[in-house]
């Protein structure tokens, strides 16, 4: 592979990548960062102990560039948390940027962002979203920015990860919780109470992401009453953690009468299949 060579520059974005197996998507992945309008980066890789040609991909692209920087955990972590955390630890950036193994930038994508920096804590997009093989699912609409807050959140999580910033100094604090049973939920677990903490945030009206739909990916395999039970839990620890019983609170809330509804609606076809069972014996 032939990669032009960079100088190296004092990033204001660190742009934090964890990756596990990541070689069908990894390199367009990559490409998509090099390929920002704005240059001003580093981008942070940790490979949490894969098995493929990840850490082969990854050579390639830390060779060719001085702001690609690759760390490696010691045993894989199981979830993506610490990985993370690692790449945080080792920024050098202002402003932190997250961006998953699979998902694409578009172009304008931190050149955007930028413009909000100065006036919230937390920066998200909309998203267009897409399946294992590229084919397009969804395409956003632009519409008016809109105010992300826990009350948003509490009915609704409309932060994508791979569109968020969040400014450093601030997140430090924060951090991605590493409780194993919060695996494919800890990212929204972190946005919750870095908000709680530090405002509202805001969600740009226009996709500056595209974000892939991967069947076995850690978040799409929690499905049910796991999630409830997990976002239950997380939502108690968040609440414990920052203080913050207002907001957070109503959040709580909400995820139990979802919850409650949802076991009375499954309840209720399990009564209605039992039913239709003893009526076609008959």
């Amino acid at each position: 592979m032939t990669i032009e060579k960079k100088n190296k520059h004092r990033p204001v974005y660190s742009i934090i990548m964890s990756v596990y197996n990541g070689e069908l998507y990894l390199k367009e992945t990559i490409q998509s960062v090099i390929n920002q309008s704005y240059k001003k980066w580093e981008l942070i890789i940790v490979d949490n102990c894969s098995t493929d040609r990840t850490i082969d991909i990854l050579n390639d692209f830390q060779s060719g560039y001085d702001n690609i920087k690759i760390y490696a955990t010691d045993i894989n972590s199981g979830g993506p948390a610490l990985p993370r955390n690692i790449g945080i630890k080792n920024s050098e950036g202002s402003y932190l940027a997250f961006i998953d193994s699979d998902d694409i930038w578009y172009e304008e994508k931190l050149e955007t962002q930028l413009d909000y920096v100065n006036k919230f804590s937390l920066i998200c997009s909309l998203a267009n979203t897409v399946d294992e093989n590229g084919k397009k699912l969804s395409s956003e609409r632009v519409i008016s920015d809109q105010t992300i807050d826990l009350s948003v959140l509490a009915r609704k999580n409309k932060i994508i990860h791979s569109s968020v910033v969040v400014q450093k100094d601030l997140f430090l604090s924060i951090m991605f919780d590493e409780d194993k049973f919060l695996n494919g939920l800890e990212d929204i677990n972190a946005y919750r109470r870095y908000l709680a903490r530090n405002g509202d945030g805001i969600l740009i009206g226009k996709p500056l992401v595209e974000h892939r739909i991967i069947s076995q990916s850690l978040g799409s395999n929690i499905v049910g009453e796991q999630r409830f039970v997990k976002g239950i839990y997380g939502l108690t620890k968040s609440m414990i953690a920052t203080e913050r019983y207002d907001n957070i609170l109503l959040c709580l809330f909400i995820k139990i009468r979802s919850y409650i509804k949802y076991l009375i609606v499954k309840k209720l076809n399990h009564i209605k299949n039992v039913w239709s069972s003893n009526k076609l014996k008959k």
